[in-house]
């Protein structure tokens, strides 16, 4: 689960079609960056979802780091540098449904948040 910080910010500042502007802008960065096989979603607002299929968490973290890192070095024309808080979790079929990793990486996306901003959270150390 992926966050554009401080996104309110860039509405607030550029109005809301540059806002828009923005959020297809780093789709376009996310989906290019990400490999064929993964899927990358807007899920809301300013978040978006990637699927990883047959990808360990380690592997999860390298690939979000990867996007973040994507995002951040290539400053918006308009709005200038943006910056991405990745929240990275596992599905497993212990899970009781197919929405409790979402739930997960929501909540690492959060506390991504918490610890600053432009950075990743799991629960293991990236």
């Amino acid at each position: 689960m992926m966050d554009v910080d401080f996104f309110k910010q860039v509405n607030d500042t550029h109005g809301h079609a540059v806002g828009d502007q923005v959020l297809q802008w780093v789709a376009n960065i996310l989906r290019t960056t990400l490999r064929e096989s993964d899927f990358i979603a807007r899920f809301g607002g300013e978040e978006f979802l990637a699927l990883l299929p047959s990808t360990t968490l380690k592997a999860a973290c390298q690939v979000a780091e990867k996007l973040r890192q994507a995002v951040e070095s290539a400053p918006d024309p308009v709005a200038g540098r943006i910056t991405l808080s990745i929240g990275i979790a596992l599905a497993s079929l212990e899970q009781a449904d197919e929405d409790d990793a979402v739930r997960l990486a929501d909540h690492w996306l959060y506390e991504a948040k918490k610890a600053g901003r432009n950075r990743l959270a799991a629960e293991i150390v990236c």
